[in-house]
């Protein structure tokens, strides 16, 4: 648990960057299936897609999330508690797990579409945000 008087897990820096970079690898997942679904499998160009829809979804909800965080900051009488929330630990492993198969399926479409150097960079912005996530675990996870 942090020390009282931390900041928040969700009013960091670290998560405005979880959040847009999870929302640019679901806009650039999305792109790209578009670009190159008559190249690959279209099961698996459906699958990334839907993928692409839930990491929109999560990086969304994680812009949110941190907003709230920095505006009930300065809230004097706030309503709910800041830490130790039941949804911290889920919301960092559905960020890691999102991106790393975000990051697996560019790999995927590399190999078998025909933008591969596209692909590989939705890839890496998908790694980096699943890097975001693992650091956004809360204290005495992992």
């Amino acid at each position: 648990m942090p020390a009282f008087g931390d900041p928040p897990n969700y009013s960091t820096p670290r998560t405005l960057g979880l959040a847009l970079t999870s929302i640019l690898g679901s806009l650039a997942h999305f792109t790209l299936g578009a670009l190159d679904y008559e190249h690959v499998s279209r099961y698996l160009g459906l699958a990334v897609m839907l993928l692409a829809g839930l990491l929109l979804v999560y990086g969304v909800l994680t812009l949110i999330r941190y907003a709230e965080a920095i505006t009930s900051m300065q809230d004097p009488h706030a309503r709910t508690p800041m830490y130790n929330t039941p949804h911290e630990t889920l919301t960092y492993r559905v960020g890691v797990g999102l991106n790393a198969l975000a990051a697996c399926s560019a790999v995927a479409w590399a190999v078998g579409g025909e933008l591969p150097l596209w692909h590989l960079g939705a890839g890496v912005v998908n790694v980096w945000a699943a890097y975001l996530a693992w650091l956004t675990r809360p204290v005495g996870e992992g």
